[in-house]
């Protein structure tokens, strides 16, 4: 608009746009500075492959994880890696199991496989066997019994509730992303849960073996 016919608006009208135009200027110099402030391109932390990782080129990319030169686990919404001094040492999924998880962590060997299978085993009869109106009843604990929904009945009678609560969030297929946070902040609890239900259940095996002997004929 020019000045001359600007003058011929009523005072209030010329005030009034002003202040538009005031915003509006200041919209857009708030525009140009953030756009002034923004690099060319996207900052995006990487982990550039070396010989002595334990995944292969492009892993990492292609699990959507991206990783600084620390060490640390690092994770993506699917995977996740370790990485000490700048190389990946460890590395593995999330729909894999904490348990599978704390194996390739090296916090338990290759046996502990055999326990969470048996684990899910018992537990699986046990469940399978309940009355689904009395599926809050710990069942029985019949020490002449030796079934495999027995064993799991005596695991329960034995030990605490968070105990076996810890061991179903271990040995579970997919685990939930509350399970993992915890097991990030608390890998040392997890460990002892499960091996606290692991020797209950040895113990309950070795039981069930010296009844199946007694039972024999002499």
């Amino acid at each position: 608009m020019k000045v001359a016919e600007l003058r011929k608006l009523p005072k209030r009208q010329i005030v009034d746009l002003l202040l538009r135009m005031a915003v509006q200027n200041k919209r857009l110099k708030a525009s140009v500075q953030r756009l002034h402030h923004l690099p060319a391109h996207p900052t995006v932390l990487r982990h550039v492959s070396r010989d002595d990782d334990t995944v292969p080129a492009g892993w990492v990319e292609r699990h959507g994880i991206s990783i600084p030169r620390a060490d640390g686990i690092f994770e993506s919404p699917g995977a996740w890696v370790q990485v000490k001094h700048g190389t990946i040492v460890r590395a593995g999924l999330k729909n894999e199991s904490i348990l599978m998880h704390m194996i390739s962590l090296e916090l338990l060997d290759q046996g502990a496989e055999h326990h969470g299978s048996l684990y899910k085993d018992w537990r699986a009869a046990f469940l399978s066997r309940l009355d689904p109106s009395k599926s809050g009843e710990p069942g029985g604990d019949n020490p002449e019994a030796w079934s495999k929904e027995d064993r799991y009945s005596k695991l329960l009678h034995r030990l605490d509730k968070d105990m076996t609560e810890a061991m179903d969030g271990i040995v579970a297929s997919r685990p939930k992303a509350r399970h993992l946070a915890a097991f990030q902040g608390n890998q040392g609890v997890f460990v002892e849960a499960f091996m606290t239900v692991a020797n209950a259940m040895r113990d309950i095996n070795r039981e069930a073996e010296e009844a199946s002997r007694r039972a024999q004929p002499a």
